[in-house]
């Protein structure tokens, strides 16, 4: 055997292990960016799941309310001060906690950082209904500061979430038989009163 043609295999050798290892490479990428997403999905969902997070949107029914009562609604544009009313604060910090959060969520999910797919079949629900509370203060707080960039982001995540829930809103795999029926279908008892304390 000449000495090219061992240097030739050499040269081949060293390529199939460098393409090997890039290959190798790309697929600890792969699984790297796929733990990332689990963690950033996992930590989404303690997030929405939280009981500060869900007190916030319980709160936040009395939003629409607060901001057509003149007893309160100057304070929703007004800096917050001394004067400001305790309900007031109460209701701008949940708005805030809401907001913000699915603002951040909004950015992550336009910018590729997490699965948009896969948090809207789980919270596209959360999004639409705490956009429909927040919206009045969001059209309050665009006008006041002049920008629509308020809540832009949590303003896409609701369209997403929007669109998702129109086609129909659920994941299940047509192809595989369901145990309940659709819901159009299905033979439920008639709601009582709910019991109070007073009765």
């Amino acid at each position: 055997m000449s000495l090219e043609l061992l240097n030739t295999f050499a040269t081949l050798a060293t390529c199939v292990i460098v393409a090997a290892t890039a290959i190798a490479a790309l697929i600890q990428l792969r699984h790297l960016r796929a733990s990332n997403q689990i963690q950033g999905q996992l930590a989404i969902n303690a997030l929405i799941q939280s009981q500060q997070f869900r007190q916030a949107q319980m709160t936040l029914q009395g939003l629409a309310d607060m901001l057509t009562d003149p007893t309160f609604a100057w304070a929703f544009r007004a800096p917050m001060s001394e004067s400001t009313p305790p309900k007031v604060i109460e209701m701008r910090s949940a708005a805030h906690l809401v907001g913000s959060n699915l603002e951040n969520i909004g950015n992550m999910v336009r910018n590729g950082l997490t699965d948009g797919r896969l948090f809207i079949e789980q919270f596209g629900n959360v999004v639409a209904n705490a956009w429909d509370l927040l919206e009045p203060y969001a059209r309050i707080r665009r006008k006041d500061e002049k920008t629509d960039a308020v809540w832009e982001d949590f303003e896409y995540l609701t369209i997403l979430s929007r669109e998702w829930l129109q086609t129909d809103g659920g994941v299940f795999p047509k192809s595989r038989r369901r145990l309940l029926p659709s819901w159009t279908a299905l033979d439920v008892p008639e709601g009582g009163r709910r019991a109070t304390d007073d009765h």
